[in-house]
């Protein structure tokens, strides 16, 4: 009888071994990680690999043991030499072997053998005789063969126990973090920047975007001043960071419309450039969607669109420029990826910038792997050049 552990009280308690695991993982690590493939990876932890054996590969040899015996009559001691034959039997690799063998099968045959191995090789002593060595291979049939079909059916209903522990798991850690999301920013605290984290956190404290103004040449016509393309970038870096928060609980954030997005973005900007950050703001052709207004009436603008493809992508950057007058000199387009490949999506946003009527040549450069910023002549003076900053966040779930 098998007195140890079994594949199908292992299977019994998935649930818990499950929770533990989850209970053990940062939190921030589950809010970042990709679903299915932490779910791939949590199917793979605690699913059991079949150990297979290659019975058309299996061999014998004879070998000579010594035993020492008692006569029963005289109580007197003596050796004698019996003939025995060792099977060997190739078996595949296995990551847990020694675990494997510590499980049994719910069902048994008597005692399983003491089974030594060479590598992957499996061997068992026996006598030497016909039905021992027969014993043997039905031994190795029953043992090795019922605890593969016990964990080929564990493993068969795995993907959907552990799949809506990890949904509940992940679904509480986002509420959680878009809970405390709000009490920040409605505490309107800066945040502790820990030194040692991996990335800066993002930093909360009053800005605001200057303008410069070139040094003038002699007898020279007096030039505009022109927004500071370094708090520009800067600006960017910002909204950045802090959509990030978005990518990390993407299904807090998913169902938000355009407009709740935007709202979230002029809350934090307003945060950090006081007084300057106003939606659906009216400049020149229509209503943008973001303006930030500094100084000298200059105005950045900033468009908030879903993706919806290259075309449509082209089309928003032909609404940018509706809002630009001629001395406005930067612009921002937000993107918002539902897609969950959103590679695909940047290197299509980049064609159709590269393609657009207004893109200089060699004018495209990355910042990030979902960042970029394009170079045009103004829509309304083809000596004078704009730029373009690309941002991209991704709301896929």
């Amino acid at each position: 009888m098998w007195s140890g552990p079994t594949f199908q009280m292992y299977y019994l308690q998935i649930e818990s071994l499950v929770r533990h695991k989850l209970s053990a993982e940062k939190p921030a690590y589950l809010l970042e990680v990709d679903f299915e493939e932490y779910l791939d990876y949590l199917v793979a932890e605690f699913k059991w690999e079949p150990l297979e054996w290659y019975e058309d590969q299996k061999t014998i040899e004879q070998f000579t043991v010594t035993i020492e015996r008692q006569d029963r009559a005289f109580g007197a001691h003596y050796t004698v030499s019996e003939q025995r034959l060792r099977l060997r039997i190739p078996i595949s690799p296995h990551p847990r072997r020694d675990l494997y063998f510590r499980y049994g099968p719910s069902t048994t045959r008597g005692s399983e053998p003491d089974w030594t191995f060479e590598g992957n090789v499996l061997i068992h002593d026996v006598e030497g005789t016909e039905r021992a060595v027969q014993e043997a291979i039905e031994a190795v049939r029953f043992w090795l063969g019922t605890r593969n079909e016990e964990t080929e059916s564990g493993n068969r209903n795995l993907r959907g126990r552990i799949r809506p522990l990890w949904e509940s798991k992940r679904k509480q850690l986002e509420e959680q973090h878009s809970a405390t999301q709000s009490l920040l920013q409605k505490l309107n605290i800066p945040l502790h920047q820990d030194p040692n984290a991996r990335a800066k956190p993002v930093e909360i404290k009053p800005r605001q975007l200057r303008t410069v103004m070139e040094k003038p040449t002699a007898r020279a016509t007096q030039r505009e001043p022109t927004l500071n393309r370094e708090d520009v970038a800067l600006l960017v870096d910002f909204i950045g960071q802090y959509v990030r928060q978005f990518e990390v609980s993407p299904k807090a954030y998913a169902g938000m419309g355009e407009e709740e997005l935007r709202d979230l973005l002029v809350a934090m900007m307003n945060t950090n450039y006081p007084g300057s950050t106003t939606a659906e703001t009216f400049n020149k052709l229509g209503k943008t969607d973001i303006s930030l207004r500094p100084d000298f009436g200059h105005v950045l603008i900033c468009e908030c669109k879903f993706w919806s493809g290259a075309k449509a992508y082209g089309e928003a950057i032909d609404q940018l420029f509706d809002y630009l007058t001629w001395r406005q000199n930067y612009g921002v387009l937000i993107h918002f990826c539902k897609l969950k490949d959103m590679s695909r999506a940047i290197s299509e946003a980049k064609r159709a910038t590269s393609e657009h009527r207004s893109f200089t040549e060699g004018g495209l450069h990355d910042h990030s792997e979902a960042r970029f910023t394009s170079r045009h002549f103004h829509p309304q003076d083809a000596s004078k050049l704009l730029e373009i900053h690309h941002l991209f966040i991704d709301l896929s779930v």
